[in-house]
Parts: structure tokens; sequence; C-alpha cells
């Protein structure tokens, strides 16, 4: 069974080499989208959505400076990262991650999937 959860963030970066506006310190909300795969459990459930909530909240980089967490924090690459670190944590809960967008404007993304 597949479950998807919507989680919004807000943190600054700026994208080095990077030829354009963006070079700039500049910030975002983003919008992260998580595909989540698992067992549906005795009580009818995948998961407590209300446990995954906080599990995804406390490993998102909500205000944060991006480029303390990556040297170049680009979309792709952040997305490719917290695919990594939050499947981790997911793995520990019996979950999967399926795939994660993240949406740096309301038509802009990067998708991690497995």
């Amino acid at each position: 069974m597949l479950i998807k959860l919507i989680r919004s963030f807000s943190s600054a970066h700026h994208l080095p080499g990077y030829d354009g506006p963006c070079r700039n310190l500049h910030g975002h909300t983003w919008k992260a989208v998580f595909l989540i795969e698992g067992e549906i459990g005795p009580g009818g459930m995948v998961c407590d959505f209300k446990t995954v909530k906080k599990l995804l909240d406390d490993n998102l980089p909500d205000h944060r400076l991006l480029n303390d967490v990556l040297p170049n924090p680009t979309a792709e690459l952040l997305a490719q990262h917290l695919f990594k670190t939050i499947g981790e944590k997911l793995k520990q809960e019996n979950l999967k991650l399926k795939s994660l967008e993240i949406w740096e404007s309301e038509n802009a993304a990067a998708v991690a999937q497995d």
C-alpha cells in the first residue's frame, strides 16, 4: 500500500558557481511530497500519519541555510540527499520511501525515487 504526505519547510541557499541570480543568497518555501510504501497493519493503517509527519518534519532542514547541509544545494541534490537520509529513518519504521518530490516553487520540482 502507498501513502502520500505533503510537508513544507522554509530555508535559504545560494548556488556557488551558478551564472545567474541564484548565485546570491535567497530563500524558498519548499514543498516536499513523500510517497511511502508499507503494509497495512492490524489496525487498518500503514502507519499513524501523526507519527510519520513528526518524523518527516524533524528531518527536514526548516529555517536552515542549505549550504550548511550541502555544498551545492540545488533542488536536485537536495531531493537526492533527503531521499537517502529520510529513507533511512523510514526503514527503521518498516516503511519504504518510494519517491520524494522537492518543489522550490509552485511550478519547479526535482524528484528522487528508488
